[in-house]
């Protein structure tokens, strides 16, 4: 499975991510309320957005895993919508990862 690099950036900031280019390579930080309360964070792409458009299947794995879902289809169904913003919120907290206090 392949993964456009454009589509995974757009959908990641809808739901409260920041893309920030770090040095060669694109990190994604999850925000709540535009507050960074978490250490929930993964690489999401890398080099040149020109030359690499789309990501392999073991780059989606390792992004999927380092942002807590557990399935490829649980994160997919995440940037298409119908996994919310708060059902991964809920889930974030549920396994300790953000704390509202």
């Amino acid at each position: 499975m392949s993964l456009d690099l454009s589509f995974l950036h757009k959908s990641l900031k809808a739901k409260g991510f920041k893309i920030k280019k770090e040095g060669d390579h694109y990190y994604g930080r999850f925000y709540l309320n535009d507050k960074i309360i978490t250490n929930v964070r993964s690489k999401v792409g890398g080099l040149s957005r020109k030359k690499y458009k789309t990501l392999g299947d073991p780059l989606v794995s390792r992004i999927y895993q380092t942002l807590h879902f557990d399935n490829k289809k649980q994160f997919m169904d995440f940037l298409e919508c119908p996994y919310s913003r708060e059902d991964y919120q809920s889930k974030l907290l549920e396994i300790g990862l953000i704390d509202l206090r």
